[in-house]
């Protein structure tokens, strides 16, 4: 990560100034939609993303529990207009990674980690399923050389909706994610939504202060951010996505009211072609979870590759 922060963050933010200083929209008939679709309809997506969780709790004091698999590999899949429902077609994505274990850093235990996801595209809506499982932490103990390691289990699934509300035809953040739109122009869109989810952290060594070792949240979330794209010449583009959300909870173990606080932030850079397309983002989600007398912090980091393949 700090690799990333140094050298390869600096590179993106370059690379960006460079293609934008001679930029300008591209020409644009009047009768040519702002956001088209790509003659072919289904699309291969190979995933490889440099991942990165930290729970922090305050039962355990300071130091932070880090996980340890950080790249994961995966293959995608998605077909444009699947099905017609409410006058709307869907279109639909799905991806699948898996945590490469040879890639753990020595000398710190081992995490293993599975994240797989669908999306939804009716419209101007990005409606997503996912499921995240990290098992495996470590912490850093400042009087000991060695690393402490913690049996923690934690699993994240929800369900997100979420509307473009001010997209008006001009602008899709599929075209910067999923590679599978192309963006004439620079647009953006005021986003709003929701989202049900669910967690789940089991800890093993009696260290985090859970009721029977266990935590089990059901919530409840609002939304609501601001994306915008930037398009250049020859097929490169920019995105910078941010979005904070606010949720109510219930613990069930304890019976206790939680409140979940939230930021997610990306940064996206990529070229969109013919037939094969690419991109590279930045990703960083904060949460914070205040319960009982307790307060945990979790922060999810990601750099991805993301390749594109239309037949």
């Amino acid at each position: 990560m700090k690799l990333f922060l140094t050298r390869i963050l600096p590179l993106l933010i370059l690379a960006c100034s460079v293609f934008s200083a001679p930029a300008s929209a591209e020409p644009q008939e009047p009768d040519e939609l702002a956001v088209s679709k790509f003659r072919e309809r289904i699309s291969l997506r190979f995933l490889c993303d440099y991942n990165f969780m930290m729970v922090k709790n305050s039962a355990i004091g300071d130091e932070p529990l880090s996980s340890n698999r950080p790249v994961d590999v995966g293959i995608g899949f998605g077909y444009d207009s699947l099905f017609t429902l409410f006058g709307t077609f869907w279109d639909i994505s799905f991806d699948f990674k898996y945590g490469l274990p040879f890639t753990a850093s020595k000398g710190h235990s081992d995490s293993k980690t599975f994240e797989t996801g669908l999306d939804l595209f009716p419209g101007d809506w990005w409606l997503t399923a996912k499921v995240r499982y990290y098992s495996g932490f470590s912490q850093n103990l400042e009087d000991s050389d060695d690393d402490s390691f913690i049996d923690l289990t934690v699993v994240d699934m929800y369900f997100s909706m979420l509307w473009m509300a001010t997209a008006r035809g001009k602008f899709a953040p599929r075209s910067a994610y999923f590679l599978d739109r192309r963006q004439k122009s620079s647009a953006g869109s005021l986003i709003v939504g929701g989202r049900l989810q669910h967690n789940y952290a089991e800890d093993k060594d009696s260290v985090l202060g859970y009721e029977d070792n266990k935590r089990d949240i059901t919530s409840f979330w609002g939304d609501m951010g601001y994306t915008y794209s930037w398009i250049f010449r020859g097929g490169y583009f920019c995105n910078l996505w941010g979005v904070v959300g606010i949720a109510y909870g219930r613990e069930y173990a304890e019976d206790n009211n939680v409140l979940l606080p939230e930021f997610d932030g990306k940064f996206a850079f990529g070229y969109i072609g013919e037939k094969w397309s690419w991109n590279i983002v930045l990703k960083a989600d904060y949460s914070l979870m205040l319960y009982d007398k307790y307060r945990e912090e979790k922060f999810v980091a990601a750099f991805d590759i993301l390749v594109v393949r239309r037949f």
